[in-house]
């Protein structure tokens, strides 16, 4: 068997059906991408492959010896613990062999016992078989190339940013001895160059992973096996993203002759059976027809996907200038960066660059007045509103409908509904409690409620993060048409790249 089989697998979430009679291999080494539309369960999926959900059917086989690794990046963590100390964890029965070890040697220094000796010896194999010396080193190799900061190491977990946070877990997942790992969107919170160094550290990734993530450069190269889900059904295609668009077309194009080929069938059947059922010459040929209908597979229709349409609403400003910087200081308790002098005009679009951790989302809350300037001030034109969409939102314990009723009271429920259908969610899910939806979706639900606010600017953290293909190119699209001014951070390259027309480099400013 491989490291993880799942076989006949059916699985719904609450009224949700996921999957149904599906399939997923996973064998030593493979690069897999699980690529499917938001809300198709691809991280049910994974989570049914770590045990955390059973399935409603089904069968899960992972070797007895596996070990499984599993990203989730808003554990919990213990907050007093230094960074350093988390990531050594990933090493633990190393040091804790190291321990027995040192112990055998203090206790021969009062009395010397051969087997003992022969046993430390033996642990200190181990030790240098698994290059326990150089765990400093790969330790520093993960927190360089993740941009977490050798500065960061002796920091305590609960001091950290979300994003920081974030890389560290991913870190300490990528230093251990698990036999195959599950990564979640791995790329969330990484900046481009981070997003970079990843990618070449999983090409040359000895062991298996299975990965979701809605970046299609990033799956390209890293992936060698792609299982698409669509349609309640896993599909396994070889090769990159680039392969399996191709394949998949063909498939498509191939299934729908099929269908047409049945359906032409079908109707010369129904037709032959109508007219010829009644005669007495022809009846017994009909019942050989009908016969045939009756045991026939018949193929369903299928589906393609549709794209949302996204939109945002603009209210005209007083002023030309919409927001504007005047010997702003940003941060906390200490400056995060060096002065600020800027303006924004009407209609400008600005992507705010700079690696995780430098200030972007800090600046971004000080522009959109959640947080005071350090020093220095920001300041919004005359008849300028915003609205802010924030990387991270607390959500829990209400539905999307409820979302947007509390946001605007003087709205209808089924006006309520129609805004949410328009961004992609589905009216079965409108009334789940946002917690049960997907990424994805809580992101759709989000940009919906976003859209119903009259604005001049639009402050965008990251509005990217879990979303897929179909609502990226609709965000495009809202972004690219809304006559007022954008500020936005996104780790996508190749969606900030497409409509910015001015970008703010913030590693000049440290």
């Amino acid at each position: 068997m491989g490291l993880a089989n799942l076989y006949n697998i059916t699985h719904k979430n609450g009224d949700k059906k996921l999957y149904e009679d599906t399939a997923i291999k996973v064998n030593k080494g493979e690069h897999i991408a699980l690529i499917g539309p938001n809300g198709a369960g691809k991280t049910t999926l994974l989570n049914i492959i770590a045990g955390k959900i059973i399935p409603d059917k089904g069968e899960v086989e992972v070797h007895p010896r596996t070990k499984v690794g599993y990203l989730d990046q808003h554990q919990e963590v213990d907050k007093e613990q230094t960074v350093d100390a988390y990531l050594k964890l990933a090493f633990s029965s190393l040091y804790e062999l190291e321990a027995r070890m040192n112990k055998i040697y203090e206790d021969m220094a009062i009395e010397y016992k051969e087997d003992d000796l022969v046993k430390a010896l033996k642990y200190q194999d181990i030790l240098n078989l698994n290059d326990f010396d150089m765990i400093d080193k790969k330790i520093g190799n993960l927190v360089d190339g993740l941009g977490i900061g050798l500065d960061k190491l002796q920091m305590k977990m609960g001091e950290l940013s979300g994003g920081q946070r974030g890389k560290v877990i991913l870190a300490k997942l990528l230093l251990s001895d698990d036999d195959f790992l599950l990564l979640d969107e791995p790329t969330n919170f990484l900046d481009i160059q981070q997003v970079e160094w990843l990618a070449k550290f999983l090409q040359n990734f000895e062991k298996a992973f299975v990965m979701v993530s809605h970046d299609n450069d990033f799956i390209n190269k890293t992936c060698g096996i792609i299982y698409a889900l669509d349609n309640f059904k896993l599909t396994r295609f070889v090769g990159n993203y680039d392969k399996y668009l191709a394949e998949s077309q063909m498939l498509r194009e191939q299934y729908d002759k099929a269908f047409s080929a049945q359906q032409r069938e079908i109707k010369k059947l129904e037709t032959y059976v109508a007219k010829n059922k009644a005669r007495a010459s022809t009846a017994k040929s009909a019942q050989s027809r009908q016969k045939v209908l009756e045991k026939m597979d018949v193929m369903s229709e299928r589906r393609d996907l549709t794209k949302p349409k996204f939109s945002f609403s603009y209210k005209r400003p007083s002023s030309s200038v919409v927001l504007e910087a005047k010997d702003l200081v940003i941060g906390y308790e200490s400056p995060l960066l060096h002065e600020l002098n800027f303006a924004l005009r009407e209609g400008e679009k600005c992507i705010i660059s700079g690696r995780n951790g430098i200030g972007k989302t800090t600046f971004l809350k000080t522009a959109a007045t959640e947080i005071n300037p350090y020093s220095g001030k920001v300041d919004l034109g005359q008849g300028v509103d915003y609205a802010y969409f924030k990387q991270i939102e607390d959500v829990a314990g209400i539905t999307p409908v409820q979302y947007l009723l509390r946001q605007f009271p003087d709205i209808t429920e089924s006006e309520a509904r129609a805004k949410i259908g328009q961004f992609g969610v589905k009216n079965s899910l409108m009334v789940q409690s946002m917690e049960k939806l997907s990424g994805g979706e809580q992101t759709r639900v989000r940009l919906a409620a976003l859209s119903m606010v009259p604005c001049s600017l639009l402050v965008l953290d990251e509005p990217t993060n879990h979303i897929d293909v179909l609502a990226k190119e609709a965000l495009l699209e809202a972004i690219q048409a809304f006559k007022g001014t954008v500020l936005l951070t996104t780790h996508d390259i190749n969606f900030s790249t497409l409509w910015a027309d001015r970008v703010l480099d913030f590693e000049t400013l440290v």
